[in-house]
């Protein structure tokens, strides 16, 4: 099966390519070729997940189009004007609650972790961001929409998407006031206080002004997240929140708290007592951390001088076997000494 988006990839890489090429001629700071190249494994990634996750959003659209769908739309072209108005409304409602659940976060957290701001970022997205969207769909073919007039306008919305993802565009003088501008965006990509949670908006500006999350960008954006984010390679950028959420989920008392964990906002913990308890059995792991990281620092340094040495002896298989072994066990480590203080 073709899939036509791949022919806007080149598209979207020259427009990156330009704004890297202005960018450069006015001495701004929102590239870094490392991050750049970090954005676009995670979209490839997200890209050929989408193969996966959108097939079961549209099962699950016509699965309840077909059993419990209300109503029916006679004219199309009225169908499909709704139709993107209740894909933008969702997105708004589904990009806020990721915001506010923890779950959510560790799929959408991905988008926000980059500490710059340029075309890329359009591609840096989870997979589990589109997994966790299905259940926030499932009402809209209750009201009559057509799944692939769901999926499609869905498409159409991404596009734009990418597009507002750049600083080179400072102002849209009257669409300001009706869709999601670059300005519009960079706020809601910022982690200053006054930028936190706002602008959740996909296409239309006017649900953040309806809601009360609606903010002007009145100061300098710093982009990024508040928490401890290491920028070490698209791995850790996608599963970044879920790491945090296990070992946090091992370290909580009570069963109730686990679960609440899940459904709390970002950064909640229990309270008083508890989270002393906490602190002290995330001590004990990050010495079993670092015990293990230098183990495999050592490991890995005795594996590359003994397949140096013996590599021209060994059959081939054991040979490659023995590469492998060694370059994990140093990319291991390197990975878990970046992360210990």
């Amino acid at each position: 099966m073709l899939y036509p988006l791949a022919l806007l990839i080149p598209i979207f890489l020259l427009l990156i390519f330009l704004e890297w090429k202005y960018e450069k001629n006015q001495h701004t700071s929102q590239f870094e070729w490392s991050n750049i190249s970090n954005n676009m494994t995670i979209g490839a990634i997200d890209q050929f997940s989408s193969f996966g996750y959108l097939f079961i959003l549209y099962a699950c659209l016509n699965f309840v189009h077909s059993n419990f769908t209300l109503l029916s739309w006679d004219i199309k072209w009225i169908q499909w004007l709704c139709a993107f108005v209740a894909v933008d409304f969702t997105s708004y409602w589904y990009h806020r609650f990721s915001h506010k659940i923890n779950l959510l976060w560790a799929g959408h957290i991905t988008h926000h972790s980059s500490s710059f701001f340029n075309f890329s970022n359009g591609f840096r997205t989870s997979p589990f961001q589109g997994l966790f969207r299905i259940l926030f769909w499932l009402w809209m073919p209750v009201l009559g929409f057509e799944p692939i007039v769901l999926v499609l306008c869905f498409q159409i919305s991404g596009l734009h998407d990418f597009l507002v993802h750049t600083t080179v565009i400072k102002k849209m003088g009257w669409l300001e006031n009706v869709i999601v501008t670059p300005s519009h965006h960079r706020v809601h990509h910022g982690k200053n206080e006054i930028y936190l949670d706002k602008n959740f908006g996909s296409f239309f500006i006017f649900w953040d002004k309806l809601f009360g999350t609606f903010q002007e960008e009145t100061e300098e954006v710093v982009y990024g997240v508040k928490s401890e984010f290491s920028e070490n390679n698209p791995v850790n950028s996608i599963f970044y929140h879920f790491k945090y959420l296990a070992a946090t989920w091992v370290n909580i008392p009570k069963y109730s708290n686990k679960f609440k964990l899940l459904f709390m906002p970002p950064g909640w913990i229990p309270e008083s007592s508890e989270h002393g308890k906490v602190r002290q059995e995330t001590n004990k792991i990050q010495l079993i951390s670092k015990c293990l990281s230098f183990f495999l620092l050592a490991l890995g340094t005795l594996g590359t001088i003994v397949f140096l040495y013996l590599g021209r002896t060994l059959n081939p298989w054991y040979l490659a076997l023995g590469i492998t072994f060694t370059l994990t066990s140093l990319y291991l480590a390197t990975i878990m000494l970046k992360k210990i203080k």
